[in-house]
């Protein structure tokens, strides 16, 4: 069961102590939506109904600025920002200055939609650690029939060429999600975006939210394509990290070091949300990347129980979980 809490809008002190979380864990990571439109329609997105629900309530400055500022009193040290495209928020760099100034490390989460920009590149990347790149095929035809709009590849990959040549040692990642129709071509995709100069590259299985539940039954890769590609992935990557996020362990055999499960960071997300009677800027922090995910009876004897989040519950519910075994370690299952 997922260890997701929600606290109180804005409502901490400049004294506020950090949260300490199962295990004496420190949470200094926060994620904070900014913007709830995106010019694309990508057939997986997990933010689609958010998006609809919430498009009428802006994410003000004053909103966002006071957020950066509570957090940072309470030992926040990292920002990510992300939408919907968090990069068209109007005061998207003096959002970045902020959380600068309060010793915050930044990052984003970008389609390119203005990072592919030269001039707002120029006044948006010396404020910035990080850039997390969506690029979902190896080709314009590939990504962009999953993104939905025409000129989506040449966008993203412009913005993250602008990226790597800002700065030696500036983060340039990318994210890639998998579906029925992507992961017969995801070698090509890793392949690809190592060579444009990514050092991190996150393979992030379908997550049955938004379009990704309401279209699960056609966008889901069965485990068996799963456990028969990922583990041929790494070699693919070059000098590049690759985190497997989203799948059991046990699928990927040598490389269960590989999964996002081993590095995942304790996160706070500030988002909108309802609660009775109104709409509130609110977080949810959360201890474990669990959302959605369950054990099956598979899993019970596996030795990575306390590491390993399990398989997506939709898919556990629409299909058969026997493939997965607990896998062997120094010679013992």
């Amino acid at each position: 069961m997922s260890e997701a809490t929600q606290v109180s809008e804005l409502g901490l002190d400049d004294d506020a102590t950090p949260w300490i979380g199962p295990g004496g864990a420190v949470m200094e990571r926060l994620e904070l939506h900014l913007t709830y439109t995106c010019p694309e329609r990508c057939v997986f997105c997990s933010e689609a109904h958010r998006m609809e629900k919430y498009n009428p309530f802006p994410v003000t400055w004053g909103r966002v600025a006071s957020i950066l500022r509570t957090h940072a009193a309470r030992g926040v040290t990292a920002v990510h920002l992300t939408g919907g495209e968090p990069t068209i928020h109007p005061r998207f760099v003096d959002v970045l200055k902020l959380a600068k100034k309060l010793g915050m490390r930044t990052s984003v989460g970008t389609i390119g939609t203005m990072l592919r920009r030269p001039d707002f590149a120029a006044s948006a990347l010396p404020y910035l650690d990080e850039a997390l790149f969506s690029i979902h095929g190896p080709s314009a035809d590939i990504h962009d029939a999953i993104t939905g709009r025409d000129g989506s590849f040449a966008q993203v990959t412009e913005a993250l060429k602008l990226a790597v040549a800002h700065r030696p040692g500036f983060g340039t990642f990318v994210n890639t999600v998998i579906t029925a129709a992507n992961i017969d071509h995801l070698a090509d995709t890793v392949d690809l975006v190592q060579s444009m100069g990514a050092s991190l590259i996150i393979i992030s299985n379908t997550t049955p939210e938004g379009h990704g539940e309401n279209r699960y039954q056609t966008l889901a890769v069965p485990l068996e394509k799963l456990a028969a590609i990922l583990p041929t992935i790494p070699a693919k990557a070059g000098k590049a990290i690759v985190r497997f996020f989203g799948v059991p362990m046990c699928l990927l055999g040598d490389y269960a070091s590989h999964s996002n499960d081993l590095h995942w960071d304790p996160r706070v997300t500030v988002e909108w949300q309802s609660d009775p009677g109104r709409v509130a800027f609110t977080g949810i922090y959360s201890w474990a990347p669990d959302r959605r995910r369950v054990h099956v009876d598979a899993c019970k004897d596996c030795k990575l129980n306390g590491v390993c989040s399990g398989v997506f519950d939709k898919y556990a519910q629409m299909w058969s979980t026997d493939l997965l075994r607990p896998p062997t370690i120094g010679g013992q299952p």
